[in-house]
Parts: C-alpha cells; structure tokens; sequence
C-alpha cells in the first residue's frame, strides 16, 4: 500500500509538471500560479484507498481522463475555459487509474483543492454577478475621507476637486476576493480546520480583498487628483500594482495565523503564498 501511494504522487508531480509547462505556454499567469498551488497541495494530502486492484474499466476511464487533461492543454496555445478542468481531469484520471473508485471515495480533499483553477481567476459570468464596483467605491470614499480628502460618490464614480476617477469592473477587486478565496480554500483543506473556522477563512479573505483594493482605489484617486498621471499609471497596471496584491495575502495570512492559532488548528511554520493580480 506504502509504495502504491508513493508511485501514485510521484506520478501525479510528473502529470503536474507536464500540466504546468503547458499551461505556460498560454501566458495565462494567474491561471498557471493557482494549478501550482492546487497540485502542490493535492500531492501532500493525497492518500491510498482501500488496498485492491482497480477495475480495468475504471483503469482505462483514468487514462482518458488524463489524456483529455493533457490534450486540452496541449492543444489551446491561449487560455480557455477548458483549461480550468485539466488539473482535476488529471488528478481524478490518476486516482481512477491508480486505485479505481476507492482511491477517489478516499481522496475528496484532494479532488476539492484540484478545482481551485475554477475559483481563481474567476470566470467572466462571476465577475459580471458580482460585481463589487459599487462597493469598492463606498470603501474608497470612506478612506478618503477618513483621511482629509474632500470626495463625492456618484454610483460608483469618484468626484475629486480637480479630477473623477470611474471604479470600473476590472478595478472592483473581484480577482483579489478569489486570489484570496483560493487561498483560504488550500489552507482549509491543507490543515483540516473545522466547519467554523473554514468559514472565518473565506469571510476574512473577501473582507481583506475588498478593503485592500479599496484603499487602493483611493490612492489612485488622489493621485490622479494631484496630476501625478506617471505614478498614477504605474500603480494602475505597472509592476508596483503587484504589491497590492502580495499586501493583501500578507494582511490575511498574517491574520488567519493568529486567529488559527489561537485555536489551535494551525501547526507552526504555516505559510501563504501570493498568486499575483
């Protein structure tokens, strides 16, 4: 049984690592940085089922699974929505093949941390319904009052003294509320945490999500007000824009370990880990 599992998660970092210099080739990063953290974290739950051998039928249903898994990135050079199915198309073909039915019954914490690729990025449909434009604006205009700065909301439209600046979809801080999500849903399923604080993890990851990039916003406003426009930009999309992203996983992780602590489901040397935006 020892070695059957050990082969299984050998061949499941070979699978990942094919997976994964596929899935480069699409440019597509945030979908790439999410199926490494979801196969790292499949491998180290992983776990051998009952110690019998696979039906042929299941057997050759893995195999086609994993091949499928493997077409689908080979076969796309851009990033598609069949991309998000090929880790767990994988890692349910390995199961299927290595240990049949037993082996999936046996590995759904596994299975649950393959289909992070489908919380993060979120799809186009999760975006458009929900939307947290709105509330992105509300926050910024809090801050921004909160620190001297006079400021109208108007929707989700900004209204400075010498300048307006539009919180649009892709600023609302969707992709940061599921960068976080994902997270909170590896390390759930990593240290087994119960029911309740699973769900302080997802409450406090789309709380921090949202106040990160709201502030966020409300920096950009001001110095779109100042007519600072290169800094502006840089912030905006440019390579400091990375670090809002690395503050709010720090901001949560730092949180998460403390309230985890505290209640005694968190082993020392826990970590997080930035999936950038």
């Amino acid at each position: 049984m020892t070695s059957r599992i050990v082969v299984f998660r050998a061949a499941a970092l070979g699978v990942a690592a094919v997976q994964l210099a596929l899935a480069a080739r699409s440019g597509a990063e945030e979908f790439w940085l999410t199926a490494f953290l979801a196969w790292g974290g499949a491998r180290l739950v992983a776990r051998a089922g009952a110690d019998e051998k696979p039906a042929f039928a299941a057997q050759m249903a893995g195999a086609l699974l994993l091949a499928a898994s493997l077409w689908e990135l080979a076969t796309a050079h851009e990033y598609r929505t069949g991309h998000r199915l090929a880790p767990l198309a994988g890692g349910l073909g390995l199961l299927l093949f290595a240990g049949g039915f037993n082996w999936v019954r046996a590995n759904g914490r596994t299975l649950v941390l393959l289909c992070l690729p489908m919380i993060h990025p979120p799809p186009l449909a999760v975006r458009e319904a929900l939307d947290t434009s709105r509330a992105t604006a509300i926050l910024s205009a809090a801050f921004l009052r909160l620190q001297g700065v006079s400021v109208e909301r108007r929707g989700t439209l900004l209204v400075l003294p010498d300048s307006s600046l539009a919180v649009a979809g892709a600023c609302s801080g969707i992709n940061q509320i599921f960068e976080l999500l994902a997270l909170a849903v590896l390390a759930a399923v990593i240290l087994e945490v119960k029911p309740r604080r699973a769900a302080w993890l997802a409450g406090s990851a789309v709380a921090d999500g949202l106040a990160v990039n709201a502030v966020r916003i409300a920096i950009l406003a001001v110095l779109a007000d100042r007519g600072q426009i290169q800094l502006f930009e840089l912030w905006h999309q440019g390579a400091p824009s990375l670090l809002v992203s690395a503050a709010a996983t720090a901001v949560w992780g730092a949180l998460s370990l403390l309230v985890l602590r505290s209640g005694g489901d968190a082993p020392s040397g826990s970590a997080t880990s930035a999936i950038a935006p």
